[in-house]
């Protein structure tokens, strides 16, 4: 049976909650020591100082590009369901949102937030929000994927391997929009715009961590590896393992650099820049004021 806003939920007993929390900072302080412990942190000093800040800008400036396309692509789910706001309301809403992710584990601060307001504003529509919510987290999930995909064929890897990644695009796909018409299927007028608005997002973001490498004089090197990394990061970063993503970022770039043989420091100065980026772009949230939406 589908949840709705009627539907008892029981409320999860305080102590639990900070049992979460405290496990959470814990796996997120075990994760940041085990990167410093493997890591020249003289070297990444010196990496981070040396950073051109020309490059920088434009990485936060790609950064905010895929935030604005993040934030049309959660409305038109919105407006596919007939929870109509306007877009100004909706990336505000957004913004404040990213600010309270900084704060919290996994990024489900600033959507519990939009579920909580939102559903004072449309009233007896709470679990359709959350659902689309849901789904706009998917569908970022399944870019990933495809662009993860996509850059792996392009490296240098025993053609079988490239042709493998290849065949599970169009595979991956078709089974996410399968499972999305069967499970989400109020939202399917806006399937194929936000399929498009999500790679846009990612493919701002690998874009962005372009920029970083270039910030670093790395870009003239083997970049491919280092996006792969990236994009693998992001995956581990959704993941509700740690407060904002800190540390979970820095051990994949950590192990992953390894893996591939790049340059740890940059490897974690790239993953430290995106997540300083990130703090920056999001703390404009606190300046944010959400008052009643406009129709």
């Amino acid at each position: 049976m589908r949840a709705t806003d009627e539907t008892p939920n029981a409320p999860i007993p305080a102590w639990r909650r900070y049992v979460l929390l405290v496990v959470k900072l814990a796996f997120m302080a075990g994760a940041l020591w085990l990167v410093a412990r493997h890591l020249d942190l003289p070297a990444l000093g010196r990496t981070l100082r040396y950073a051109r800040p020309g490059w920088l800008g434009l990485a936060t400036g790609l950064f905010t590009l895929s935030k604005l396309i993040s934030s049309v692509r959660l409305n038109t789910f919105f407006r596919a369901v007939g929870i109509q706001l306007t877009e100004r309301y909706n990336l505000r809403l957004y913004w404040l949102g990213m600010f309270y992710n900084l704060f919290l584990p996994g990024g489900i601060g600033g959507d519990g937030y939009k579920v909580y307001l939102l559903g004072k504003e449309f009233p007896g529509r709470r679990a359709l929000i959350f659902r689309a919510l849901l789904l706009d987290r998917l569908s970022g999930m399944v870019a990933l994927l495809v662009l993860l995909l996509g850059l792996f064929a392009a490296t240098d890897y025993p053609g079988w391997w490239r042709a493998g990644a290849l065949a599970l695009v169009p595979l991956g796909l078709g089974v996410s929009y399968g499972l999305g018409r069967w499970g989400f299927g109020e939202f399917r007028s806006a399937f194929g715009r936000t399929s498009w608005q999500a790679l846009g997002v990612q493919g701002a973001q690998v874009l962005c961590a372009w920029a970083l490498l270039a910030a670093l004089g790395a870009a003239g090197g083997p970049v491919l590896p280092y996006l792969l990394v990236f994009l693998a990061s992001s995956i581990a970063a959704v993941l509700p393992l740690t407060v904002g993503g800190l540390g979970a970022r820095e051990l994949t770039f950590l192990y992953g650099a390894k893996l591939f043989a790049l340059s740890v420091p940059v490897a974690v100065s790239v993953s430290v820049l995106f997540y300083v980026i990130t703090a920056v772009v999001s703390l404009v949230g606190a300046l944010v004021r959400v008052e009643r939406r406009v129709a």
